[in-house]
Parts: structure tokens; sequence; C-alpha cells
């Protein structure tokens, strides 16, 4: 228990008070506009990458992290409603939401909103064709066609300048525009725009430049211009967020999407070049910092090594006698930073002053007599030990001028005191206090608590050098959270002793658990009148709901509140009443239950296939729908399905007559190569007659023959096997090897690749055990290659057929197949794996191969990825059809 508490608050320590209570953050005003709004709604984007976007329908990005933290600051809990920007903007405009996060400030948008700080800035880019070689700068704009996103806040702006703006709602549309001639040019930030270039392929696109005419867009969150409470609680949020973890959420989302590097403006990169080393000078601070060898280690070493290895730039370090030199000679210009000073209105005026890279909080340190203390309060009629006109003395005299005080000239001095009992605690800096603890072996020791103040380090910069502040600043936007976390590590050792239990604090917690579940049960009691009411309203729209064919179903919470008729008879049950109560998921197969909840999640209204649970548990497909409404005051979910048990079935058979056709397209092709190994068979056994008949029968020769008998008739035995074997069904769950199913494949479709004079070449260097089901992958492989092989039947030479199987950079399994059939028509290329798609005469596809394949591997949880493609194979180019299959 001691240890692990220990271990604790250093985490807690070292963290920089990352999370810091927040009991004393808001107002009266404000916490109870936070109990009485537990859940605001919020809307945000689903394209903004890598701000706020959805990836196979999860949202993500850097604003909703943002928005997490400050969900665990203030208690507030958000309902995201995620649409492109135009969308999201007129939601908000129509208080269909109570704020808006990715929001720029324009003066016209004051009229409905009030804004928060920014919390990121993003320089805007112009992107146009590489081949444009009129830009030059922006006045070079003027009377052309920009896209922009629709909405944005820069049109008006764009206007005034003599452009001519043409508003789309994604940035595929914009760089389409540019591409088909509809617009000149493009904006956007860096990274979304080179994503919609990489993206679609669109390589002959280039981003020009940075677009200055306008302010870089600053991100904000926003609400309603009468909720000044809410962007207030937002803001205070925003602000107890510390610097370190903005630092860490941009190099994860923003800084690591291309690159790792620190993007310098022209400037900057300059005033690097021309000041290759920047003079700086220190005193010992161990273990801040430590000086040897004319030079600085320690934590203040390791930020400076950290900061020259992003800027490039060399420090030289100036040797001064006291901290009082080092001042004087940055006042005299002969250094030109200080890398450890404050925050101090003193300080300020002294030169330029960096961001903050490094926070620790002043602990107290006492001997085994102190359980862990709160704050110096707790310490009375105790002596202090702190060396005279340190920080900590200065704090304690401004903050508590009536404390005993134990004067010494330095912080060993003072420590010693507390260790031989001629004082009580110790007031200092966490990274000093841990240091000489350690370094002086005193034992009985311990950090017992901290107080409320925090000393914060900067750089002080010469004042005409705000280029080198700019790339200072930038550099320790740089440093990871994890990197800070390795620093402080290296430096600082903890002993600390475990917290006294606050009974207070129990009492609290239990006080509030006693409240939220009043509330609850209270919740619980008006759901449960606001559904009697809701079922008395559903009355008068029955008899159009029993109309219908369709089964409908009316859920509240997943909740099955209503039924009509159809669906009594659907799901086989005698009455409504046995289907009302239930939750919609038991009117679900178990396989499809994670994706009905997901529809209902994310609020899906596009009509799908899944399987429904009758009352005698049978499963039947069936193609469903539904919608959220507003009934009666309350949100409800209508769900209609109707059964397409016997589409699916004759979509079956239909699979199984194109498996059937191939099959038997195959065994022609097998048959006539079953002639060579029979004809074999048939001379030897004829010879063995003759050797008789003439008195010359060898029985060495006979037995060499009897060897290549036996040898023709394993082969045809293990043709045999493997029609069999592949005819067979199998659990799409089973394990097979990836050199099993490549050699089956092969001798399965050799003798129709041999027949047509096609040349198969084959790469395979992988042996692995994979998930999936042989036989059925098998089939799906066929399909691809018989496609093939009917494309290359068109062709009188030349016919090539490649099969490579490899492991991704995601060590993931890929079998790629491609030929030398001159592919699809882009048109129409995504429409390949649709049932019943063919590019063939009706009389020789049914457009079900392709089909059965997708389905085929997306049960094995595999996917399939068609494209065109051009190649070069002995020194000759081709054009074909590829597909990529990854396990």
């Amino acid at each position: 228990m001691g240890y692990i508490f220990r271990c604790f608050i250093l985490i807690v320590f070292l963290s920089s008070l990352s999370f810091g209570r927040n009991d004393k953050l808001f107002t009266k005003s404000e916490l109870d506009y936070i109990n009485n709004n537990p859940v605001l709604k919020i809307s945000m984007l689903n394209n903004f990458e890598p701000f706020s976007f959805e990836l196979r329908n999860k949202h993500k990005g850097f604003t909703l992290d943002i928005l997490k933290r400050i969900e665990k600051i203030s208690g507030l809990k958000f309902e995201v409603k995620t649409s492109r920007w135009s969308d999201a903007l007129t939601s908000f405009k129509e208080k269909e939401v109570d704020l808006i996060s990715d929001i720029s400030y324009t003066d016209e948008r004051t009229e409905y909103a009030i804004y928060t700080s920014p919390y990121y800035e993003i320089p805007t880019f112009i992107f146009g064709l590489k081949a444009n070689l009129e830009y030059k700068d922006n006045k070079s704009l003027i009377g052309k066609t920009i896209a922009v996103s629709r909405s944005t806040f820069y049109i008006k702006q764009l206007k005034k300048l003599g452009i001519k703006v043409l508003e789309l709602d994604t940035s595929f549309e914009k760089a389409q525009a540019v591409i088909t001639g509809k617009a000149d040019y493009f904006l956007a930030s860096y990274t979304t725009g080179q994503k919609a270039i990489s993206d679609n392929t669109f390589y002959t696109l280039k981003v020009h430049g940075e677009f200055t005419s306008i302010k870089k867009e600053d991100l904000r969150f926003a609400t309603h211009k009468d909720n000044i409470i809410l962007r207030d609680i937002i803001e205070k949020s925003l602000n107890k967020i510390e610097p370190e973890e903005f630092s860490y959420l941009a190099k994860k989302w923003i800084n690591n999407r291309f690159d790792n590097q620190i993007n310098f403006t022209e400037q900057e990169l300059s005033f690097i070049k021309s000041n290759p080393t920047i003079k700086y000078s220190e005193v010992n601070w161990k273990p801040l910092s430590i000086i040897e060898d004319n030079k600085m280690k320690g934590i203040m070493g390791e930020y400076l090594d950290l900061v020259s290895q992003r800027t490039g730039l060399n420090f030289e370090f100036i040797p001064s006698k006291s901290w009082t030199h080092v001042l004087q000679q940055f006042k005299e210009g002969k250094i030109d930073l200080v890398p450890g000073v404050g925050s101090s209105p003193q300080e300020k005026q002294l030169g330029l002053i960096s961001n903050r890279y490094a926070k620790y909080p002043f602990v107290i340190v006492t001997d085994d007599r102190y359980t862990y203390l709160d704050s110096l309060a707790d310490l009375k009629n105790a002596t202090i030990a702190v060396p005279k006109f340190y920080t900590s003395y200065n704090f304690i005299i401004k903050n508590y001028p009536n404390m005993k005080l134990f004067i010494t000239e330095d912080i060993p001095e003072a420590l010693i005191a507390v260790e031989n009992g001629k004082a009580d605690a110790f007031v200092g800096h966490i990274a000093t206090s841990l240091y000489y603890i350690s370094e002086l072996h005193l034992k009985n020791l311990k950090v017992a608590g901290t107080t409320a103040f925090d000393i914060e380090h900067h750089y002080l910069i010469q004042k005409d050098m705000p280029l080198l502040l700019s790339i200072i600043d930038k550099a320790f936007n740089s440093i990871t959270l994890q990197e800070r976390k390795d620093i402080n590590s290296n430096w600082i050792q903890t002993t600390v002793v475990e917290k006294k239990i606050d009974y207070k604090l129990v009492f609290l917690v239990f006080f509030i658990f006693i409240i939220i579940l009043t509330v609850f049960i209270y919740r619980q009691n008006i759901l449960k009148k606001y559904n009697e009411r809701l079922k008395e309203s559903y009355s008068d729209i029955q008899s159009i709901m029993n109309s219908t064919m369709e089964a409908i179903l009316i859920t509240e919470n997943r909740k099955c509140i209503e039924v009509n008729d159809s669906a009594v008879e659907l799901f086989g049950y005698s009455s409504k009443e046995e289907m009302i109560g239930q939750d919609l998921l038991n009117f679900i197969s178990k396989k499809h239950r994670s994706l009905v909840k997901n529809k209902i999640k994310n609020t899906v209204k596009d009509p799908y296939e899944l399987e429904i649970l009758t009352e005698n548990r049978t499963n039947i497909k069936a193609l469903g729908k539904g919608v959220n409404l507003k009934l009666s005051g309350k949100n409800v979910r209508i769900s209609s399905l109707i059964d397409i048990s016997d589409i699916k079935n004759k979509e079956k058979l239909l699979i199984e007559q194109s498996k059937m056709a191939a099959l038997g397209e195959m065994i022609g092709h097998i048959a006539h190569q079953w002639r060579q190994p029979l004809s074999v068979i048939t001379v030897i056994t004829t010879s063995w007659e003759v050797y008789e008949e003439l008195g010359i029968f060898d029985k060495k020769k006979v037995l060499d023959e009897g060897k290549l008998i036996l040898s023709n008739a394993k082969y045809l035995s293990q043709t045999i096997d493997d029609f069999r074997h592949f005819i067979k069904g199998e659990n799409s769950s089973s394990e097979f090897n990836i050199k099993d199913l490549i050699d089956n494949l092969i001798r399965l479709l050799n003798p129709s690749i041999q027949n047509e004079q096609i040349t198969l070449i084959l790469s395979n260097k992988i042996n692995k055990q994979l998930i999936g089901g042989q036989n059925n992958i098998l089939q799906a492989l066929i399909n691809i290659i018989n496609n093939s092989i009917d494309i290359l039947k068109q062709k009188n030479e030349d016919k090539l057929i490649f099969l490579e199987v490899k492991e991704n950079k995601e060590n993931k399994v890929q079998i790629i197949i491609k030929d030398n059939g001159g592919g699809v028509n882009e048109n129409i290329i995504n429409k390949i794996f649709e049932p019943y798609f063919t590019t063939k005469h009706q009389s020789q596809g049914t457009g079900l191969g392709l089909y059965m394949t997708y389905n085929i591997l997306e049960k094995a949880n595999a996917s399939i990825e068609a494209k065109n493609c051009k190649f070069t194979y002995n020194k000759k180019e081709y054009k074909g059809l590829s597909f990529t299959i990854t396990f």
C-alpha cells in the first residue's frame, strides 16, 4: 500500500498537476448550471481531419480529445452531432445544439455567437495545378476562381480582394474543381489539402504556398449569445488544460500526420543560418542546472539539448559567478539567453519571456512526525527552514507572515536542520528538495504535501531577438509529454508519505451518492409517466401502422412500446402484448445485434440487411430501416422490417448454379488433361501382356513401370480429392495454411490455364496459418482467376496471370492477382462487386461471381480491393486488372 501510494504521489507531482482540483474553479452559478444541464448538445465536423472527423463510423480527432478533457474538468457531458461544416453551422444558428466547435471568429458571427479563446491556429494554404506557373503572390489571384469550404469565415474577405469564390462542401470537391477546371485554386489547411490530394491520387496538384491575405484559422468553441455562462465554463476548462497536454495532443494528431519536423518560416530559417551559436549562462541549481566542464547539465540542460536538436542551434555556455552576475551579463548583452527564469513582472521587464517549458510545485518536507499535509496551514506553531531570499522564503513571508522561520544560507543546510530536529519542515522546489534528500542520504525526510504555489520555468531572451523567441517556442511545443516525463525521471527520485484518510471527503462522496440515487429514482418515475402518455398518443396512428405490409416496431431507449399486426405475424407471436416491453435486440439474431446497435447509435436511416429472431428462435433474413422521431415530446425510433428470405434463397440458388458452372468448365479441362496419365497406364498394362506372350517378362522392369502407374494414379486421386474438398462446405472460422491453399488452387485451375495457353507467374514465400475456411477462400480465388481466364480467351498472344502472396507492413497476408487483359472501365470498376453486375454477354455470366467472392471474404474477416494497373514484364508494358485480398 505504502509503495503504491508513493508512486502515485510522484506521478501527480511530475505530471505538473495536469489533473488538479477543480472544486474552486467555477462560481456557484456556474456549478448550478453544470448540475442543471448535465448533457449538452454540440455540433462537430465529420470531415475536418485531423481535428474532427469520422473514420469507419468512429468519431475522432484533436478537438474531440480537447472536448473529453473539458468533460473531465467541468463535469459536463456532451452529446456530439457530427456533420459537414455548413450543416453544423446551420444547426447551431437554429439552436438545435448548445455549442459548436472548430469555429473561427468573424464580426458577422458575433450577432449570434460568443467565443472562447482559440485552442489552435491553422495557417491557410493555396493549392493548384503543378503546371500552373501564373501564381507568384496573392495579387496574381485577382480575377481567379478559388474553391473554398461552404460558409467559411473568409469568403467576404476574398471577394473584397477581387477573387471569385466557389463554395463547396468537402476538400475532395474543392480539389476536384481544380482538376476539372471549375476553379483555378482551392484553399485549405496544409494537412487537409494534402490528404485530399493523396487520398484521391490528384498528383497533378501541389501546394503553392501559405495564403497570408487572411488571418490564420483560429479554432474555437462558441455558444449562443445568450449563454455567456456556458462560454465561461468552457473557457475556464480550456485554461485548466496544461500547455504540455496541448502539446502532446498536437503531437498526437497534427505534427505526426506528415512528418516530425518543425515548420519554421523563411525568416526563422534565415535567423538560424545567420546565428548558429547562441550564448547563455546559468549557475548551479541542482538538479535543475548542474554546471560541469563549462557546460550545463541537469533538467534544464536536457531541455536545452532538445531545443538544440529540434532547431539546429548551438548553445555556448558563458560562466557566471552568481545569479546576479547572470542577470548583469544579460543586461549588458554579453549573453543572448537565460534558460532558468520564472514569470514574475520583474523578470518580464528584462526581456522576452518564452512559453513555459516546465512547471513544478513547491513541496513541504518533514520527518516521520507528520502524516500527509494539505497545505502550510496544517503546520500550526511549527518552525519552517528556508534559505534567505529564495523564492520559497518570499512566498512564506508574503502569504504566511506569522509563520516561524529558521533562516539558512542554502537548501542543504535547511534540509539538515529538519533532519536534526532544529526545524519542523522545509518548503522548496520539488526537484531540488528530492535531489538533496537523496544526495545527502537524509533517510528520515519525506515529501509530506504540496503548497498552493507552483514555480514555472521559462527562457529569458534579448528584446531584439523576437525570431529566436518564436523558434524556441516552436521547439518547446514539439517536446512530447513522454519526453518531459523522461527528463523528470532522470533527475528526480521520490520519498513520500501516505495520505491520511479524509473522512470529510468520504462523507461528501456518500452524500453526493445519495443525491444522485434520489435524482435517478425520481427521473425513472418521470420517465414511466412519460411512457404511459406516449402509449396513449399512439392509438391515433395504430390503424395506419396495421395497414402496411412491413413489420413496424416503435422503441424508446431500445424498449419496444408499440408494434403493428405485421410485426406480430412476422415474429410469430400471439399478440402485441408479448412483444411490447421487450428490448429491440431480443428480436435480432445474436450475430447482427452489434450491427443494429451501431445503426441506432449513429442514427442511420439507410436500409440494410440483417437476420431477425422469431418467437420460436428461428432466424429469418430481413431488410430493415430505422428513423428517429420525436413523438409526444419523447425521442423514439421507428423500425420497419420486411421478410426477404425467398429473395435470398433464390439468390443462393443462383450462386450455387454459378459455382457448379465454374466446376463444370474446370472438369472439362481436367478431363482433357487426364488423357495423358490414363494413356500411360493403358500402354504399360498392355505391354505386360506382350512381354508374357513373347516370354521376355522382366520383373525389375515391371516393378519400375508399376511405380509409374502408381504415380499417375496418385495424380488422378489428388485431383478427385481437391474437387471433393472444394465442393464440401466448411466452417468459415476454421484454420488453413496459405501454402496449401495456393497449391490446391494451382492444381484445380492449371488445366484450365494450360488449355487457354495462359502463362501463370507464381510468387509465394509465405507459409502461415490463417482463419477463414480454406474451401470458401479457394472458391473466392477461383472466381477471380476464372474472370481473368475469360478475359484472356479473347487475346491471341501474351496471356499472363500473376499470383503473388506476401506480407504487408502491418504483417498481414496479402494475395494479389492481376492479368494483362486490359482492365475495366473506370466508370464501372466500383460496381463489379454488386450482385448481377457483369460485363460479359448475358449467356456467359450471371454477375454473381465477384459478388459471391466479396461475401465469402467479408465473412472470413478479409478485405478485397480491385483497381486497374499498369506494369512491365519481360521489358514489355501491359495493362490489366488487379485484385488485392488482405487477411
